[in-house]
């Protein structure tokens, strides 16, 4: 089995990266939002009209910090014959669906699905290799409208990401040996401010991680997240943020992050109430020591933990597949898997979980 995806290619300004995304994908993207727009409020946020509402309150804050990704975005919206506003709700996914803080200015909701299952990424440095390996876990519907991009920015930065078509990419790896994935956490300060999405997409061009820290350390960030990174030098990095804290924590030969925060300096702001997050992030870490001590091929070591199971039920391992007996607007599951090998400018991805799912490889060019 393999679900397929659509390979778009795109380069110049961000708006005019953002037009090629959208006239090339604007049958997914259209797709994309009507399935948002059904099922918004069963993803735990508002109605989808009141959700562009909201988005557009973020927008000046992305505006003033982060020009040109608005203007992909501006131009994904064009591209695709699409009002902004309509575009901005799926990007801003976790600000309007895991919204945590209820005495924020405007009253914001409590975390319906604080519970739910989403992102692991899995780090490692062996045999002379530095890789990261990451399961995309997010709503079941955005699985068949995965784009692969191959983007080159105008001062030539190549960008090599996954992502659903309505999406900026969150995660990916870039010419500048950087690679990064990312995690949802639930903190108790979200405020208005830059929207997380549009911050992941700003790491995504990244010249060093000193870089890297700088970018996700933005001081007007709406909210908290998990940004590990990984470069070609066999550096290991893991930062956590909510939308005013952040702490840092270094790798050695290996990192493993998921949806709960781990440094001591964090744990009290955090607001996740789910087991499958701390059940995922002890069996990944565990098969990564085993793997590691046994000497094993860091790519197939990777493979081996993003397809895992564990035993558990499917919709709480490593490898998340969908539970069907929940509403569709409440299924989440692994849409897609990703290897990126930074040395070699490579990645390996699969739309939909990797257990059943066939790796492709692209490089950079």
């Amino acid at each position: 089995m393999s679900i397929p995806y659509l390979e778009i290619e795109a380069r110049g300004s961000h708006r005019e990266i953002g037009r090629q995304i959208g006239e090339a994908a604007r049958e997914l993207i259209v797709a994309g939002i009507a399935y948002y727009e059904e099922h918004h409020e069963d993803m735990g946020g508002p109605s989808f009209a009141a959700a562009q509402r909201e988005c557009l309150a973020y927008l000046p804050f992305a505006r003033q910090a982060l020009p040109g990704v608005v203007a992909e975005l501006e131009g994904m919206a064009e591209g695709a014959g699409v009002a902004l506003a309509r575009l901005l709700v799926p990007n801003l996914g976790e600000e309007l669906t895991c919204n945590s803080d209820p005495a924020a200015e405007p009253p914001t909701r409590l975390p319906r699905f604080a519970h739910n299952e989403h992102c692991t990424s899995v780090a490692v440095r062996a045999g002379g290799r530095c890789l990261l390996g990451h399961n995309e876990d997010w709503w079941a519907g955005d699985v068949d409208k995965n784009i692969l991009l191959r983007l080159t920015t105008d001062d030539g930065t190549g960008i090599l990401a996954m992502t659903s078509a309505c999406l900026l990419p969150p995660t990916g790896i870039n010419s500048h040996g950087i690679a990064t994935g990312g995690n949802t956490l639930y903190a108790r300060d979200q405020r208005l401010g830059v929207p997380n999405n549009f911050i992941r997409r700003h790491l995504l061009e990244s010249r060093s991680l000193a870089d890297a820290r700088e970018r996700a350390l933005l001081p007007t960030r709406a909210r908290g997240s998990n940004h590990i990174f990984v470069d070609a030098a066999g550096a290991l990095l893991d930062i956590e943020t909510s939308a005013a804290s952040a702490a840092f924590i270094a790798g050695d030969d290996r990192l493993v992050h998921t949806n709960h925060f781990v440094d001591p300096a964090m744990t009290g702001c955090d607001l996740s109430t789910s087991a499958g997050t701390r059940r995922r992030r002890v069996r990944a870490l565990d098969l990564l020591d085993q793997g590691l001590a046994r000497g094993d091929e860091p790519g197939e070591l990777l493979r081996t933990i993003l397809r895992d199971h564990d035993g558990v039920a499917e919709a709480m391992s490593i490898c998340g597949h969908p539970d069907l007996s929940v509403p569709l607007g409440e299924r989440d599951m692994t849409t897609a898997s990703m290897i990126w090998d930074v040395r070699a400018g490579s990645v390996e991805v699969c739309a939909g979980p990797p257990c059943e799912n066939e790796r492709r490889l692209f490089t950079l060019r």
